[in-house]
């Protein structure tokens, strides 16, 4: 039975061509509502991706900056960290070479000995500031990086504890033996000094670079851009 004729049997009165204008006007409203909303959907999604896409550009431009920031402070630790092993080797090879005294000659060439390897240090450090520099990373790979700088200047800090306890610790013993008390002397002072001069420049490094937790972690809550398209990061503090 038609729509039309089940229609009729409650509305005997009902004319036909009215009947089908209605039921036209009704479907056509039914698609336009249709069509509309689908319309609003697509623009809705157009602006969140534009907005998104703008926001974005923010996001790496921050990061960018902060990430600068993390190898420019690298950068002048090195820089502090090579001056310091040139004073050393300079310092130590003039003192060796001048002294007379055994204890001050082991010092000298044990300070001697801690340039040479701080000054290789800074050398490689300022070389791998340089490569991070010219790479290009994404946003995920900057915080890692950053959260590795921190682990190692404050492991580095944990290290330097142990050279100045070692320091002591020959410089104490040189009391308790009969030969080679200069040496141990000597080069317990020196080990001792280094470690004073590294534990105050690692836990500065580490300092600087913490200071700036909460720029990054505040960075890093929202969107970012991978290689498989838009997703969203949290990162927990």
């Amino acid at each position: 039975m038609s729509l039309y004729k089940f229609t009729f049997l409650f509305n005997p009165n009902i004319n036909k061509n009215r009947f089908i204008n209605f039921i036209t006007f009704s479907f056509n409203l039914v698609y336009m509502t249709r069509l509309l909303r689908k319309t609003i959907y697509v623009i809705t999604c157009c602006g969140l991706s534009i907005s998104y896409l703008q926001a974005q550009d923010v996001h790496i431009d921050s990061a960018n900056t902060l990430n600068m920031a993390r190898l420019q402070t690298n950068k002048h630790g090195m820089d502090v960290l090579g001056s310091w092993g040139l004073v050393n080797i300079a310092a130590g090879t003039i003192g060796y070479f001048t002294t007379s005294n055994k204890e001050w000659k082991d010092f000298h060439l044990m300070n001697l000995s801690w340039g040479l390897v701080n000054t290789a240090i800074a050398g490689m450090g300022l070389g791998g500031v340089k490569q991070e520099m010219a790479a290009k990373i994404n946003c995920n790979d900057m915080l890692q990086r950053y959260e590795s700088n921190k682990r190692l200047y404050l492991i580095n800090a944990g290290l330097d504890a142990v050279y100045i306890g070692t320091g002591v610790f020959l410089w104490e013993h040189s009391n308790s033996v009969s030969s080679h008390a200069e040496l141990w002397s000597g080069f317990g002072k020196s080990v001792a000094l280094q470690g004073l001069f590294l534990l105050f420049f690692d836990s500065t490094m580490y300092a600087s670079h913490a200071s700036k937790n909460k720029k990054w972690y505040g960075l890093m809550q929202g969107l970012y851009v991978t290689n498989n398209g838009i997703g969203f990061h949290y990162a927990l503090r």
